[in-house]
């Protein structure tokens, strides 16, 4: 069964997540370790793309921009944003294999804090997709997945593995149906069949206002072997 999260639908219907710059770290990652596949017309293709803060980025590299995400409310205004990618940015579930059909031979799959709001066995079953439609010496490029060093991985509930929180009532998480928390075994274990090429984790303790929050997440570079 799928664990595809409809909670995303509210949250762009509601217009609460429509960020419009490129990830900082998305930009530089792509610069330091995937050089070799930036490649005129190569393809690109983005897990959960939101309402597209990548596109300009990968368009400015000279590279084609393929996109899925669940949110059918944000994918129509991507659409009107950018004409030219109405049959490239489509809605579906990127935990179904039918993600990539119609799609060219990937370069570089890339993914912003949307596989890690899964279960363990969808982020399982979506990374042997990805790794099947990239290319050979190709590239897996995660974003913010999201550490057990958060705070809040301890809130809410339990979901179908013990790294995977739902029904959590407040912060960042609140309504967005299921997060997944990794430390290094356990996203070592999910990238076994990838060369990691580069793993960091990024640990930010709030000081003002001074309530002990902490954000904590995962930024991996893996190549197809």
């Amino acid at each position: 069964m799928s664990s595809f999260s409809k909670e995303w639908e509210d949250v762009y219907r509601k217009e609460l997540q429509l960020t419009s710059w490129p990830w900082s770290s998305l930009v530089s990652l792509v610069c330091r370790y995937c050089k070799d596949s930036i490649i005129s017309n190569g393809v690109v293709f983005e897990l959960g793309c939101g309402y597209g803060p990548n596109i300009p980025f990968i368009q400015s590299l000279g590279m084609d921009y393929y996109g899925v995400e669940g949110s059918a409310t944000v994918v129509s205004k991507l659409h009107q944003k950018y004409k030219e990618l109405k049959d490239k940015v489509v809605v579906g579930d990127f935990t179904n294999i039918k993600c990539f059909d119609n799609v060219p031979d990937i370069d570089i799959i890339i993914d912003r804090a949307a596989v890690t709001h899964n279960n363990f066995s969808d982020i399982k079953f979506t990374l042997k997709n990805s790794y099947d439609a990239l290319k050979n010496g190709g590239y897996f490029i995660g974003i913010d997945w999201f550490s057990t060093k958060h705070s809040d991985s301890i809130l809410g509930k339990q979901s179908e593995d013990r790294f995977t929180r739902t029904d959590i009532e407040t912060g960042q998480f609140k309504d967005v149906g299921r997060v997944h928390f990794s430390d290094e075994k356990h996203l070592r274990s999910l990238f076994s069949d990838f060369d990691i090429i580069s793993l960091n984790e990024r640990v930010i303790k709030s000081y003002e206002p001074l309530n002990n929050h902490q954000f904590a997440s995962w930024n991996i570079v893996a190549k197809k072997r």
